[in-house]
């Protein structure tokens, strides 16, 4: 992804939600599905003529294993560039179809992408959000019930590790899609305490810096629903083009005791690392290691006062793309992140 410099944030969030009648089932004998979705559009960073947008996009209904978002765009915009889905447009409908590492939307699941677009004259966000083909509106269409004799679903299995005791959602964080890699592997494992994602891909450092930043204002509408979190976890993000400097970092945490709670615990950790010969094009050859380099830096410097939690890591099979973690990562970085915090 191409951010040749830092350029200030303009908040621009939208929520639209929608639901659509139910999908018939295709056998008599099993029932249809239940529907509807919430999708979460945010421009996390604008300049003349280009932008940097965010997307996340939240299952309403039964659990799916193949999404496609699609929405349309007011004023000319173009998708020049993306990651983690695949992004085509034909003329204003643009079409947003899943990785294989976040094919899999259980009940209540979630899957974040970003984007770089190009826009001239204006650059409003869409007005409507369809995942599947079903508008959303934050509220699910039930299915019908299940024919006399048609199978029941087998349970699902229980979760590796117990589930958190933590105070549901007292606990915020802050970081890019990295870290919407971990929340959703923490939500899918049982995780409690901390938030699930919230629309924070293609958010690295420098999108943070700025206490009145769009990113900030996201975390702020997190805090009104949840209250102000009596900890946050602080992800060290960043592209390899931007880099970070430890000063960037003291922001960060300053800027996240200002949002918290007063008191508040702060947490901080390096992107997820990787074994050896992985490394994430992203964030560079060795930007992982220096986002872990730079997270115990701070933990050292007592006038920060911040708790290094240790290192996340990413095995082999775990890895999309290079960079993101499959469905099978983001459960063992859950599993991690519940080990740290409970």
């Amino acid at each position: 992804m191409r951010l040749s410099r830092t350029r200030p944030a303009i908040a621009a969030l939208v929520v639209a939600t929608l639901s659509g009648a139910g999908i018939l089932a295709a056998t008599v004998t099993a029932r249809a599905a239940a529907t509807g979705c919430r999708a979460t559009y945010g421009v996390t960073s604008s300049w003349q003529g280009g932008f940097t947008a965010s997307v996340s996009v939240t299952n309403l209904g039964d659990p799916i294993s193949g999404w496609t978002l699609t929405w349309a765009f007011g004023a000319g915009q173009r998708v020049t560039q993306a990651w983690g889905a695949t992004v085509t447009q034909t003329g204003s409908q643009v079409s947003a179809g899943n990785a294989s590492w976040n094919a899999a939307l259980p009940a209540n699941g979630s899957a974040s992408f970003g984007f770089n677009g190009s826009w001239s004259g204006s650059n409003p966000s869409p007005a409507t959000f369809a995942l599947n083909g079903v508008t959303c509106t934050g509220t699910a269409t039930p299915g019908t019930p299940p024919a006399s004799g048609s199978p029941s679903a087998s349970p699902s299995a229980s979760p590796s590790v117990p589930p958190g005791t933590g105070t549901p959602n007292s606990m915020g964080f802050i970081g890019c899609s990295m870290a919407e890699n971990v929340s959703q592997g923490y939500v899918a494992v049982g995780g409690r305490r901390m938030w699930g994602p919230y629309g924070t891909g293609g958010l690295v450092v420098q999108s943070w810096t700025d206490t009145n930043s769009s990113a900030w204002q996201k975390f702020d509408q997190q805090s009104s629903r949840y209250g102000r979190p009596s900890a946050v976890w602080v992800q060290i993000c960043i592209f390899a083009q931007n880099g970070v400097t430890y000063d960037e970092v003291r922001r960060l945490i300053t800027n996240a005791r200002q949002h918290a709670a007063p008191g508040a615990a702060v947490y901080i950790t390096g992107q997820p690392l990787y074994d050896s010969g992985q490394s994430c094009s992203l964030a560079g050859a060795n930007g992982p290691a220096l986002t872990d380099s730079l997270a115990r830096q701070a933990a050292a410097d007592s006038s920060q006062n911040v708790t290094y939690s240790g290192q996340f890591r990413l095995r082999s099979g775990e890895v999309a793309d290079g960079c993101h973690a499959n469905t099978a990562g983001q459960a063992s970085l859950g599993r991690q992140a519940l080990a740290y915090w409970g």
